[in-house]
């Protein structure tokens, strides 16, 4: 599938071990040599880089792995991908048609709706089938200030029902690979494998 012209990768990858981010951020420390030292953020919002493990079972799961990695021309071509854990969640049912979704309060007004479109894009799918995933860009939110709840304006309106107790709404992050090479193993003969850290592009993400 695609979205805003970049392709979605959805899969339900390998879980093994524990995640590792790495959050780089460009800056300077102005120092005048008498007084207070203060760091310059010259980047509105950081890139973070994980890894993840892409196992594929099968002739055509393995086709699937090498086609996707081929075509992103090593780091060149950007992609989304869902984090695929619960960074909102709904404090109410969404039917569908619906263009507003209520969340529950995570300051997401404040900090993470801002200037770039990093926290924009959303992914809503039912627990325990991803198959069915859908992509959502924010386009307003609102924050009534009772700490309870935040409003969220959703394109296009929901697509389909969305029940509050069976919705996993993940961030949509837009990334490319950290390599141009990716190397992948072969357990056995029909099982491949790929560890592939890939690099958020807040500043690219659509606003």
């Amino acid at each position: 599938m695609t979205y805003l012209g970049y392709d979605v990768l959805v899969i339900d990858y390998n879980r093994m071990g524990s995640f590792e981010d790495r959050l780089d951020r460009k800056g300077v420390l102005l120092d005048g040599g008498t007084g207070k030292r203060t760091p310059d953020e010259q980047s509105p919002a950081p890139a973070s880089e994980r890894p993840f493990i892409w196992t594929a079972f099968g002739r055509s799961a393995i086709a699937e792995l090498r086609d996707f990695l081929d075509a992103r021309v090593g780091c060149a071509v950007p992609f989304w991908i869902p984090t695929l854990q619960r960074d909102l969640s709904l404090a109410e049912d969404v039917d569908k048609d619906d263009s507003i979704v209520s969340v529950n309060w995570v300051r997401y007004v404040e900090q993470m709706y801002g200037t770039t479109g990093a926290r924009r894009h959303l992914a809503l799918w039912r627990l325990g089938d991803i198959s069915a995933l859908d992509c959502y860009m924010v386009t307003d939110a609102n924050d009534p200030g009772d700490k309870v709840t935040e409003s969220l304006t959703i394109d296009p309106v929901a697509v389909r029902d969305y029940p509050m107790t069976e919705t996993v709404i993940s961030f949509l992050r837009l990334c490319r690979l950290e390599e141009d090479r990716v190397e992948i193993s072969y357990p056995s003969g029909n099982v491949a494998e790929a560890v592939i850290p890939v690099r958020d592009l807040p500043m690219e993400a659509p606003a």
